[in-house]
């Protein structure tokens, strides 16, 4: 409002236990089912592996990428969703896998590559078997696998296997939620990856508000409606993950809004003095957004909660006064930020577009206040047992006023003719800012980033007329020419 009419968003991304979650579904290589033929290098044991995951809604574009590294002489690493269709039954235990081959030529490679395993006491492989491969399991499983046993005639092997956890066969990985992907995919699994963060990894930001706020005071008492108020758009939020034997090398988020704006149209009415500060807040919206999950890899959980809230300063309200503001981001905005390295964030293009919407003016007000929207919006980024809190707080638009109640014979504002008016010395301003704490200690965060800073003066005073029409103005020669009489009608 053109009193400060603060349309205030702060938005903390901070940890939450449960929150509703998309659970992303494994893509499958290539060289699939559903692609072309497999080849017997699919039994090959590497020293890494990518996985893909997608959108539950079929489509094949990726918005998370995995690849586990096993650089170590005695470990490797193998997905049999690259040869699943080279062998006819697989049975998994809880100690072992059992598998028959297709023809001799499938089990004899595979017999001459795995057998590597058998080599050496401290030899094993990682094989993370796809959704369906050990009959009705829905997610991928890692299987650590350290024996070997074959039987010829059946062409059928017996792999000494334990079940095991992402987190623990991932001592060494990079992990991307919602990005281009790593070096190392192919060109066919590159071809799935977007460029930018896709509408699975987005925070959907539209939402439509109502409700009133009482202001009482003593056996006064005011309100502050929502007449129009809601915020449209999305946050699309990214995550790169990298960690080299249990040690972390790199933990990355970035954030850009996607068309986001937000209008706070607004009526305070009734009538209320305040002779130092009164300051109140309500919730208008406080719901569970949707969120992102892969089973033992990644989880991701929003909360948001809006409020409506006043500040009054040294204020006399007897009036009906409409107003508000509208506050956009342009879609270049972007924060990177290091968590593990605070000297290497960025960030650029977060100085935001504010502007006054009509306002209106049927009684009297004369001091300092404040309105806003107050948005909190949580989050939780959980990757292979690391936690991240990060803070975005978004102060969109604010208009602060100090405001004068007006008296005069003439017209109290120019082109009104009425002699009651409010004068208002408004400024226009936001500001914006990121924050990350640490899991011991959310109270204090460690890093502390303002994006935007943005507090502009209107040129001229507004000026609000209400109340009876003027006088009309006879000008009428006294000996002098500046003299005017006043004459009622």
């Amino acid at each position: 409002m053109p009193f400060p009419n603060v349309f205030k968003w702060a938005v903390p991304l901070l940890l939450v236990n449960e929150v509703a979650a998309t659970k992303l579904v494994p893509i499958r290589p290539h060289a699939g089912r559903q692609g072309r033929r497999q080849e017997p290098s699919g039994f090959d044991l590497k020293s890494d592996e990518t996985f893909l995951w997608g959108s539950p809604d079929a489509s094949n574009s990726a918005l998370a990428s995995l690849t586990v590294y096993t650089p170590g002489e005695t470990e490797n690493i193998l997905a049999m969703e690259r040869f699943d269709d080279m062998v006819t039954s697989v049975s998994c235990g809880n100690t072992s896998i059992e598998m028959t081959f297709s023809d001799n030529a499938a089990f004899a490679y595979a017999q001459r590559v795995w057998d590597w395993v058998n080599g050496a006491d401290n030899h094993s492989f990682v094989m993370v078997v796809g959704p369906g491969d050990c009959g009705s399991n829905e997610y991928r499983i890692p299987f650590v696998i350290s024996t070997l046993q074959y039987d010829e005639v059946a062409n059928k092997a017996t792999l000494g296997a334990s079940q095991s956890t992402w987190t623990a066969i991932s001592h060494t990985y990079d992990l991307t939620i919602g990005s281009a992907p790593p070096a190392n995919t192919t060109t066919q699994e590159s071809s799935l990856l977007p460029r930018h963060t896709d509408k699975g990894t987005s925070i959907d930001f539209n939402h439509d508000l109502a409700g009133s706020l009482s202001l009482a005071q003593g056996d006064l008492s005011a309100s502050l409606t929502c007449l129009n108020c809601s915020t449209s758009g999305s946050f699309d939020v990214q995550f790169k993950i990298s960690q080299i034997f249990s040690l972390q090398q790199k933990a990355i988020m970035t954030l850009r809004p996607r068309s986001v704006s937000a209008i706070a149209s607004m009526k305070l009415s009734g009538s209320v003095q305040v002779v130092d500060s009164l300051t109140k807040t309500f919730d208008l919206l406080s719901i569970p957004l949707v969120g992102l999950n892969i089973p033992g890899i990644f989880n991701l959980g929003p909360f948001l909660t809006i409020s409506l809230g006043a500040q009054l300063v040294g204020i006399s309200v007897t009036a009906g006064v409409t107003s508000g503001a509208k506050g956009s981001l342009n879609d270049d905005a972007v924060v990177e930020m290091n968590l593990l390295d605070p000297s290497e964030n960025t960030f650029s293009g977060w100085e935001p577009n504010v502007e006054l919407l009509e306002t209106s003016v049927d009684g009297s007000i004369s001091g300092e206040t404040q309105a806003f929207l107050q948005g909190s919006l949580e989050l939780k980024a959980d990757a292979l047992g690391k936690g991240f809190r990060i803070g975005l707080d978004l102060k969109l638009p604010a208009v602060k006023a100090k405001l004068s109640g007006m008296a005069a014979t003439t017209e109290v504002c120019p082109g009104s003719n009425q002699i009651l008016g409010v004068k208002a010395e408004t400024n226009v301003g936001a500001s914006l800012g990121i924050k990350a704490f640490r899991e011991s200690d959310e109270s204090d965060p460690f890093v502390n980033v303002a994006l935007a800073e943005l507090d502009k003066p209107l040129t001229d005073p507004l000026c609000f007329p209400f109340g009876p029409q003027v006088a009309e103005v006879v000008r009428r020669n006294v000996g002098h020419p500046h003299v005017q009489h006043v004459r009622t009608v």
